[in-house]
């Protein structure tokens, strides 16, 4: 038995020793020395970078009554810092907080106007470079300063911060309007052939400003928090602007729908709208394709499934005949869109569809060649398109509420 022992003391040993190697969590820190931060903007007035926090209160998030007593504290605070660099506006919230900022947590980053045109490479080399700086977090650029954003109270969620993140996933997700921008994508974007990076503008509108606790104890609300336009980033600075408009038929372009409802008229270019086609599916080919006589042509494919929701035309979509038509007129919508967008984009001379990094996969040799002058070659790129469009299912009735009446009169 002491033998049997003896063998297993230097095993123990052993193991005894590298408990003693073990440093444990030498940096931890606890919960209630951390300031949680659920948002940042970045501003530029031309002399100094200001970076604004928006810090959660625990307190607050915890208390069940979100209705609101008159004593109910606010659920977030929100302060700013200023320096020469964005890192140094960091440093100084030191002087002006108990608590350590952390940003593990942090959801969006509102990017101000000015800060926008001045660049933004600062801002993207703290995000590579520190480790407690994630590279998924949202991206969104305001007109104005972006404090202002940070100050609002979003009805429905406690953490403004959240809900502006919650607001643009929502988007992207039934909309397709405007489609999430993280950090990362931004500097994938950045590394591309055609350097282009659509951001998701977000305003402030009606008229005041919602940053009190008291109004959430109002059942109207005079102004909210909306997203408006999309800005264009030329690698790290802001080179223009395009309306919703624009940017929905980007969005077919670019194969970013995911599910959307489109709007049309019962015919062909008619801008009387009276139907809609809830797309549950939708997926966009693009080939460059080069002409005998030198001219090159970007050729976009889309196919396009969905459900009729709303329909006051005449059409009885239980007749293939009728069915086929109201699929014509959709598929000319969707080609109007991706017209006009791919007009204001070479308006503009932004390849913001990376129609650059379509020819390189394709052509690499041919790329190698137009690479050098690729803004006059864009300019005089030319755009087809083919779209078919598939009305899977329309809903209970084939006829409009007003067609089934008359029928009913007669």
């Amino acid at each position: 038995m002491n033998q049997k022992f003896n063998r297993h003391v230097p095993c123990l040993m052993i193991l005894s020793l590298c408990c003693l190697l073990l440093t444990g969590c030498w940096d931890r820190k606890e919960l209630n020395q951390l300031a949680i931060t659920s948002a940042t903007a970045i501003d530029w007035d031309g002399k100094v970078w200001t970076v604004s926090y928006q810090v959660v209160i625990p307190q607050s998030i915890a208390n069940p009554n979100t209705g609101g007593s008159p004593g109910q504290q606010a659920p977030v605070m929100v302060f700013s810092t200023s320096g020469s660099s964005i890192r140094g506006a960091v440093q100084q919230s030191s002087l002006e907080m108990p608590r350590s900022l952390f940003f593990a947590h942090n959801r969006v980053i509102v990017i101000g106007e000015n800060a926008a045109k001045e660049g933004i490479s600062q801002l993207l080399d703290v995000y590579l470079r520190n480790s407690d700086s994630r590279e998924t977090v949202g991206l969104l650029i305001t007109s104005g300063e972006g404090r202002k954003i940070l100050e609002q109270i979003v009805p429905l969620e406690k953490v403004p911060g959240a809900a502006i993140k919650n607001m643009i996933h929502n988007e992207d997700m039934n909309g397709s309007n405007f489609k999430q921008v993280s950090i990362y994508q931004l500097m994938m974007g950045i590394a591309s052939d055609a350097p282009y990076t659509i951001v998701p503008e977000i305003v402030i509108s009606g008229e005041g400003e919602n940053n009190t606790i008291a109004t959430l104890k109002k059942t109207f609300f005079s102004n909210k928090l909306r997203l408006g336009r999309s800005a264009v980033f030329k690698k790290d600075k802001l080179a223009g602007w395009f309306t919703p408009h624009e940017e929905y038929g980007m969005s077919w372009i670019r194969n970013t729908i995911k599910r959307t409802t489109l709007y049309f008229g019962c015919t062909p270019g008619s801008m009387d709208v009276k139907a809609a086609l809830r797309v549950d599916r939708s997926t966009t080919k693009m080939k460059p394709i080069r002409t005998t006589d030198g001219r090159l042509i970007m050729h976009v494919d889309v196919n396009t499934v969905g459900t009729i929701n709303e329909n006051a035309c005449s059409n009885d979509l239980t007749q293939p005949k009728d069915l086929h038509a109201f699929e014509q007129v959709a598929g000319a919508e969707i080609t109007r869109l991706m017209t006009e967008s791919f007009q204001a984009a070479v308006k503009k001379n932004l390849d913001v569809f990376h129609f650059a990094d379509t020819i390189h996969k394709h052509d690499p040799t041919y790329w190698k060649q137009i690479k050098p002058n690729w803004d006059e070659h864009f300019a005089q790129l030319q755009f087809e398109s083919h779209v078919k469009v598939k009305i899977a299912r329309i809903g209970m009735s084939g006829k409009s509420f007003t067609e089934m009446t008359k029928d009913s009169a007669e």
